[in-house]
C-alpha cells in the first residue's frame, strides 16, 4: 500500500470519526446547557453550599460543656455557632429555626441569612475565613462557634488562649516567656483552623466538580439514547440484547460528550495537516 493510500485511509476514518464526535459535541454541549438552566432557577449551588455546611457544623461533637462552665445540649450548641456563623459573615441575627430552614425555591427572592450559600466556594470560604479571625480574636464572644473552629487542636491551648484572649497582652519586657507562650498558641490555633477550612474547601469544590460530571454523562447519555431511539422509531430493537447494546452505546457517548469538542477540533487540525 503507497503512502497515498495509507493518508487517504487515515483521512476518512477521521472523517468518520468527526461526524460522531461532531453529535456528541451537540449532546455534551446542550447538556452543559441545562444543567447551567436548572442550577440557575433551582438554586443548586446555594442548596449544595448550605447542605455542606450544615453537615460540617453538626458532624462535630460539642464539649461536655462550654469554656467558662456553662453545659450545652449537642442541639443548642449546632445551633448558637451556627447562627454566629451567618452573624458574621452576613450581619444577619437569625433564630434558631433558620437553621433548618431550606434555601428559596424561587430564583429571584433569597433571604439575607442565606446569602452567604449563594457565593461561589471561593468567596464563600473567604468571608468564613474572616468570620474565623473575628473569632480567633474574641473568643470570648462567639465561645461556640471557636470550640467548632479549633475542633482536633491541642485542647490546652484551646483553654489557653479563651482565658489569654480576654486579658491584656503579655509584654516581653514584664514576661518573655509568657509573652511568647501567647504568641505560639495563637499562631498554632490560627494556622490550624486555616488549614481545616482550606481541607473544607478541597473537599467541597471535589464534590462539587464530581457531581457536576456526573450529571454531566447521565444527562449526554439520557439525551443521546433518546435521540437514538427516535431516530429508529420506524425499526426499533426487537430483542433484549439490541436495547442493552443501544444502552451501552448510550452510556459511552454520554463519558465522551464533554471531551468530544475538543476530539473535534483535533480532528479538524489533522485533516488539514495543522
Amino acid at each position: 500500500m503507497s503512502p497515498e493510500n495509507v493518508s487517504d485511509a487515515i483521512s476518512q476514518i477521521a472523517s468518520f470519526i468527526a461526524r460522531y464526535a461532531g453529535t456528541l459535541a451537540a449532546i455534551g454541549t446542550l447538556s452543559m446547557a441545562l444543567i447551567e438552566m436548572f442550577k440557575g432557577l433551582l438554586s443548586w449551588r446555594d442548596r449544595f453550599h448550605k447542605r455542606l455546611i450544615l453537615d460540617w457544623v453538626q458532624n462535630v461533637r460539642p464539649p461536655e460543656q462550654v469554656l467558662g462552665g456553662i453545659r450545652i445540649s449537642r442541639e443548642e450548641f449546632h445551633k448558637k455557632l451556627y447562627a454566629q456563623l451567618i452573624r458574621l459573615t452576613t450581619g444577619e441575627s437569625i433564630s434558631p429555626s433558620a437553621m433548618t430552614e431550606p434555601i428559596e425555591w424561587t430564583p429571584w427572592d433569597i433571604s439575607p441569612s442565606n446569602a452567604l450559600f449563594a457565593l461561589e466556594l471561593e468567596k464563600m470560604m473567604g468571608q468564613i475565613q474572616d468570620a474565623a479571625d473575628t473569632v480567633l480574636g474574641n473568643p470570648h464572644v462567639y465561645p461556640e462557634l471557636y470550640l467548632f473552629l479549633s475542633s482536633g487542636s491541642d485542647p490546652k491551648d484551646i483553654a489557653n488562649w479563651f482565658e489569654w484572649a480576654q486579658q491584656p497582652p503579655a509584654r516581653t519586657t514584664e514576661d518573655a516567656s509568657l509573652a511568647k507562650r501567647q504568641a505560639d498558641t495563637y499562631a498554632r490555633l490560627r494556622q490550624f483552623i486555616r488549614r481545616r477550612l482550606d481541607a473544607f474547601q478541597l473537599t467541597a469544590g471535589y464534590r462539587w466538580q464530581t457531581g457536576n460530571q456526573v450529571t454531566s454523562v447521565a444527562l449526554g447519555a439520557a439525551l443521546l439514547f433518546a435521540s437514538l431511539v427516535f431516530s429508529a422509531r420506524n425499526t426499533p430493537p426487537q430483542d433484549l440484547l439490541s436495547w442493552i447494546g443501544l444502552v451501552l452505546v448510550s452510556l459511552i457517548g454520554g463519558i465522551m460528550a464533554p471531551v468530544a469538542k475538543d476530539l473535534v477540533v483535533a480532528l479538524k487540525r489533522m485533516r488539514s495537516g495543522g
